[in-house]
């Protein structure tokens, strides 16, 4: 049974207070989640989303989990990959493609004859 009701920020933009990152720290026992390496007091670390925000993670307490400064960047490049992963499969998935400006392809200004010849449109 939890003794404090678990912090959920009000935006998704809303820092992580000080009282949360402090739970957080010691219900993981100061280890990293990546590499799982004891963070030793004085060395910098990371409340970081384990689902980032934008990919769909909750601003929420069970979403947050401990970041060594040595895997922040990892895992940072890993959900910016992600996104753009899932932002293209979204865009082909609904049909979203870039226009084609080559001569002859109807997005094009230009049009291009059966003799090879191009004129504009």
């Amino acid at each position: 049974m939890r003794a404090v009701p678990e912090w959920i920020g009000a935006t998704p933009d809303m820092p992580v207070p000080d009282r949360v990152r402090v739970r957080v720290f010691n219900k993981k026992e100061g280890k990293c989640h990546r590499c799982t390496r004891k963070i030793p007091a004085g060395q910098s670390w990371t409340c970081e989303h384990l689902k980032a925000l934008v990919n769909g993670g909750e601003n929420r307490e069970r979403n947050l989990d401990v970041t060594c400064d040595w895997c922040l960047p990892i895992k940072n490049a890993e959900d910016v990959a992600e996104k753009s992963r899932v932002y293209k499969r979204r865009k082909a998935h609904l049909g979203i493609r870039k226009p084609s400006r080559l001569p002859g392809s109807r997005d094009s200004a230009w049009k291009k004859k059966i003799d090879g010849t191009v004129v504009r449109r």
